[in-house]
């Protein structure tokens, strides 16, 4: 069988042609080879290589594999030198290939061919540049993608929707060279990438390496001892450790973009959570620097006093001040100029933090030098020494007494350099692998470098010491409690914070170690914090004047110079304290919380186990992340009550905007896996429950068409579904719709729902005329217990000049209805429900709310229109209950995600009356962009307005199950409708039984505890109407009585429209009723008649609705199933 994807009809002269014959070969088998081909076989490229595989019509026939079994000669194909290239394949599976040489020349016509199983060959050239392809694709990465890099070049051609593949019209894919070849020498700025080493674990390293190994270890060793110290230290690297295990699980489970913390757990969690920790770890990362820069000051303030007694102004906080806000600008500058340069400083930094670990341990080995640092309590290993400085010893330090809590919460920022590596996810070569391996190998040597460093204090340095020399010699130097003040004590683990610099061998190189150490880490976290902010700005979760205004780049190396000003401001705000122990309280919670955050998000997302969790680490567990994150929390606590709730109050803040703003992104995250879980586990449940009458839902199929198109009808839908049932908005469309078309449609249905706050489901029906339609989304929408049981639908107003056929089709929808045991509700406005020749499509306005408001990003003023008085695309139809689709189709593109605002909306007006602006009214123009009549506008949204202090009149003439009592009570239950006062009318079948009847209902009504205002019984309602009514109702069915002119009306439909006559005064006498009690209420409910399909004809029960609701203020008529849907039990 040919493959005409393959073939060139325009080459079909007769030339001499160079022939080479390939034999496509495989396993040894019998008969055959198999349709399906291996992909692992097939490659992809640019130089002409094509993906060889069986047509659809070939797998779903392999009897054609037997039918062909012979050489095939393929059309030559002519090259632009003129010379000519013929192919002749062997192919056992019916597939006509042609191939295009690769320089081939005359002398060079034997390609290698690689004899694999299910492979093929091919020999390609570049020199043509229109190459014929496969309709079908081989699996490429490409086709994977969800985001590409502006400055990537796509290799691969798109996978072809299935639209392509099964329409015939297309038979050739087309692929320019040209374009590719214009798009690869495009100048492209590379970016430097790091490894694992230089990139995570360097990086980690000296941001663990921080502050608090050099100026505040001493110190918790002689607070806590030795033997707590170990346990803060065991503490810590648990609580580090298992986030690192839980991050690596969510890191290698697809790729990481920019962002590195944020990003995994905005990705898992959800933007809500995932913007309102990111803000929180870009602050921490802020103060973390402040940290390392006040530690840094601290450090070159004591050197300048021990060699060379140098003050600034006070050698004291002011000093530190002073040289903080110096070394910020300094940070800052080396950050400015590129990730590069702070990396390459980093490494320098680390041989020199490498080198001055050495000195220390090698000082301790040696033991004092002089009197003088013997005197300063370091004495060399010493047993009894460890063993006294095993056990706690907590003092007064600044005013407070220190205890376990308070030790850990100092030492505790020491951990906190586990994310640097990941914070900088988008400058590693590969993070998915270099994350997990570089910070677990820099928590494992940092805890114990920490550890080691520890347990060396405790063994060479006494907790206490004078420092003089002749106490030493008097033998008095450890004794501070001879002293008449304990403030004597000036040396020792309590009160030198240089105590590495004492042992040490050479004190020089410490300081230069710690130097080093706080500012590698001043700069890691100095570049993080920009990163994160440029991020969460791209991603546009907050208003652009709260973190947007961040992100903008500037220069040909795109820096984020707003986020380093913001980053520069913020860290210098907290140098300004200058008190180390204060900013290591602060930030504690801060990232305790993300560590907390980071641990549930494994949590969720292992717990809940969605299709695409298959993370490639394997040691994390899922109970364990559990146990890390409620450990964090209780630290939060325990450190400190009130910053903890600082803490909280304000990822609850971030957290809360946006979820209000509700930002158009879909991330996959674990939430809505669990949100899909727990609706399927309830709708499976609800399965199972047998219904009962006091969790009885109105669940409305309401027939709007195009939702846009019949916004009142919506509306009345709304106010009975809002906040308590289900609403599918149901579109017919007579003719067959592709899946492109019938996904547009389905689209700008969604779209005005979520323009005008309406949560509600689209459903579309193709193919079929009104009632099999009805029928069929009836039986399908829904699934379980949550499906329609109530069928809206407009009143159809041209009944009296339609034709015959949408008349009949109109009145059989609504016994389909009662056909399918659900209820029927038509809605009647006497100006229509059908707005689609009247309004401009308001989908125009939400598409080109984009480029409307890049033209007015300068202004603060509120959009307006731009509409085109082309109208809508689709045609208006006379019913109010059918959609149909033009020939000419519809282009519908996506929404915007950053189309909506709250505060400025196109097309939407705020309220300016109401103090907090909550209220607002679409703003409606017809098709050539002008406001619409006051009048217009009013009868649009009806149904949305505040109702004036008038009534709802309820007509329950027939017992249907209590619906047309319970809709009206839901109305009147909204805030625009509870001024409404309700009037019930009931029917009595004489004067005697008036007063019982009375009695009854009345009983009925305050059983079911429903407030009305008046109960009226009336009793001649079968009297003979009068003869003005009568006159006026032949008048309107005389056309149907008549013979047309065509000859189409029959004698039997004639006595169909002329039979019940009982009914039919009955319905004449309720008019005049209706319009003596209820011509001036805001809406009237009454029961809708049954229509008869068999004796009844469509023209005679379309008078009688007529007849009832014509003239009338906003009429409903309903029926329910004749089930009840109100009880009075409890």
């Amino acid at each position: 069988m040919d493959n005409k994807a393959f073939e060139d009809p325009t080459e079909n002269e007769e030339q001499s042609v160079m022939d080479v014959s390939v034999n496509v070969t495989s396993a040894p088998q019998v008969g055959k080879m198999r349709n399906d081909t291996d992909a692992s076989s097939c490659r992809t490229g640019y130089q002409g290589q094509m993906e060889i595989l069986p047509t659809l019509h070939e797998l779903h026939n392999p009897a054609a594999e037997n039918q062909q079994q012979e050489l095939r000669e393929i059309t030559p194909r002519k090259f632009a030198d003129g010379s000519r290239f013929k192919v002749s394949t062997y192919v056992t599976t019916g597939i006509e290939m042609e191939n295009v040489p690769s320089q081939q020349t005359k002398n060079d016509t034997d390609p290698t061919l690689a004899n694999r199983k299910g492979s093929v060959s091919t020999v390609t050239s570049s020199q043509d540049r229109s190459r014929k392809m496969s309709r079908d694709v081989i699996p490429s990465i490409e086709h994977y993608r969800t985001q590409h890099s502006q400055q990537q070049v796509q290799t691969t051609v798109r996978r072809p929707t299935m639209h392509e593949l099964c329409n015939p019209a297309n038979e050739e894919t087309t692929i320019d060279d040209s374009q590719i070849e214009e798009k690869v020498q495009e100048p492209v700025t590379e970016t430097v990438k790091f490894g694992w080493i230089e990139g995570v674990l360097i990086r980690n390293m000296m941001s663990i390496w921080g502050v608090m190994l050099f100026l505040r270890l001493s110190w918790v060793v002689a607070q806590a001892g030795i033997g707590e110290t170990l346990v803060i230290i065991a503490i810590s690297t648990f609580i580090t450790l298992v986030t690192a295990l839980s991050m690596s699980a969510i890191s290698t489970n697809g790729e990481i973009g920019g962002g590195g913390t944020y990003f995994v757990m905005s990705r898992v969690l959800g933007p809500e959570f995932g913007g309102s920790i990111g803000i929180i770890f870009a602050i921490a990362n802020a103060m973390d620097c402040s940290l390392n820069v006040v530690g840094f000051a601290q450090a070159v303030q004591d050197m300048m006093m021990e060699y060379g007694g140098v003050i600034i102004i006070d050698g004291a906080d002011n000093d530190i001040r002073i040289i903080g806000t110096l070394t910020m600008i300094f940070v800052c500058a080396i950050c400015g100029l590129g990730s590069q340069y702070e990396t390459k400083m980093k490494d320098i930094m680390f041989v020199i933090m490498l080198a001055s670990l050495a000195n220390f341990l090698a000082g301790s080995i040696m033991g004092p030098s002089s009197e003088l640092e013997e005197a300063r309590g370091f004495i060399g290993y010493s047993v009894d020494l460890l063993t006294e400085n095993w056990e706690p010893a907590y003092t007064i330090t600044g005013g407070q007494m220190q205890n376990f809590i308070s030790v850990f919460s100092v030492y505790f920022p020491a951990s906190i350099g586990i994310l640097a590596g990941a914070n900088v996810s988008g400058d590693l070569k590969n993070p998915n692998s270099a994350i997990p391996k570089g910070t677990i190998w820099a928590i494992i040597i940092c805890s114990i470098s920490y550890a080691g460093v520890a347990i060396i204090c405790a063994a060479t340095v006494a907790r206490q010491a004078t420092g003089r020399v002749m106490d030493l010699a008097n033998g008095t130097y450890l004794n501070c409690t001879t002293s008449a003040n304990s403030s004597d004590c000036t040396s020792g683990l309590y009160y030198d914070y240089q105590a590495m610099s004492l042992v040490s061998a050479f004190a020089p190189l410490n300081y230069v170690g710690c130097i080093a150490a706080t500012i590698s880490s001043a700069l890691s976290d100095f570049v993080s914090c920009p990163a994160l902010l440029e991020v969460i700005a791209a991603d546009k979760l907050y208003p652009y004047w709260m973190v947007g205004i961040w992100g903008k780049t500037y220069g040909k190396s795109k820096q984020p110079l707003r986020a380093f000003a913001f980053t520069f401001v913020l860290s210098l705000a907290f140098v300004l304290i200058a008190e180390l122990d204060m900013i290591a309280l602060l930030i504690s919670d801060f990232f305790l919380a993300t560590f907390a955050l980071m641990n549930f998000s494994t949590f969720h997302v292992s717990l809940i186990k969605p299709i695409g969790w298959r993370p490639t680490f394997k040691y994390y567990n899922t109970w364990l992340s559990l146990l890390t994150g409620l450990l964090s929390v209780a630290s939060m606590i325990l450190i400190s009550l009130p910053i903890a709730m600082i803490t909280i109050a304000i990822v609850s803040f971030f957290y809360m905007v946006v979820l209000y703003r509700k930002p158009e992104v879909n991330w996959g995250s674990s939430t809505q896996a669990q949100t899909y879980r727990a609706a399927l586990s309830s709708i499976q449940q609800l399965v199972h429950i047998e219904e009962h009458v006091k969790n009885y839902r109105p669940q409305i199929l309401v027939l709007t068409g195009l939702p846009n198109t019949r916004p009142a009808l919506v509306d009345f839908a709304y106010l009975i579904c809002k906040n308590n049932s289900l609403m599918v908005c149901g579109n017919i469309v007579e003719e067959r719709l592709t899946y492109d078309k019938r996904s547009k449609l389905q689209q700008k249905a969604y779209r005005y729902l979520r323009f005008t706050n309406i949560k509600g489901f689209c459903s579309v029906a193709d193919n079929s005329n009104l009632h099999t339609g009805v029928a069929a989304m009836l039986g399908l929408s829904g699934v379980g217990k949550v499906k329609p049981n109530i069928l809206m639908m407009g009143y159809k107003n041209d009944w009296l000049t339609c034709d015959r056929k949408s008349l009949d089709e109109y009145v059989l929808t609504i016994h389909t209805g009662f056909e399918m045991n659900v209820g029927v509700a038509i809605l009647r406005l006497q100006e229509g429900l059908d707005c689609s020749e009247i309004l401009a499509d308001i989908d125009d306005l939400i598409l080109n709310s984009k480029l409307s408001k890049e033209q007015n990003s300068t202004s603060h003023q509120a959009y307006e229109w731009s509409v085109t008085s082309t109208g809508s695309n689709f045609s208006p139809n006379p019913s109010d209950s059918t959609s149909t689709l033009n020939n000419d189709g519809e282009s519908v593109s996506s929404f915007d995600p950053n189309e909506r605002r709250r505060t400025v909306v196109l097309g939407v007006t705020k309220n300016k009356k109401s103090k907090k602006s909550k209220k607002l009214a679409i703003t409606f123009r017809d098709p050539e962009g002008n406001e619409l009549p006051k009048s217009v506008m009013n009868k649009i949204i009806l149904f949305q307005k505040k109702q004036k202090k008038d009534t709802i009149d309820i007509w329950w003439l027939s017992d249907d199950g209590g619906l047309t009592l319970l809709l009206p009570v839901i109305i009147n239950s909204r805030s625009n409708w509870s001024d409404t006062r309700l009037r019930i009318f009931c029917t009595a079948s004489g004067v005697q039984e008036l007063e019982q009847e009375q009695k009854g209902m009345a009983v009925l009504l305050s059983k079911f505890r429903i407030d009305y205002s008046d109960l009226v019984i009336i009793s001649d309602v079968d009297e003979a109407p009068k003869k003005k009514t009568k006159k006026w109702f032949d008048g309107l069915i005389r056309p149907f009585l008549e013979p047309r002119t065509n000859g189409m009306l029959s004698s039997d439909n004639g006595r169909r429209t002329r039979n019940f006559p009982v009914q039919t005064n009955r319905h004449l006498k309720l008019r005049e009723l209706l319009l003596d009690h209820s011509s001036d209420s805001n809406l009237v409910v009454m029961t809708l008649p049954i229509p008869r399909n068999e004796t009844l004809s469509a023209p005679l029960y379309m008078a009688w609705l007529e007849a009832l609701t014509a003239n009338m203020p906003p009429f409903m008529l309903v029926r329910g199933n004749q089930t009840s849907v109100l009880t009075f039990y409890v």
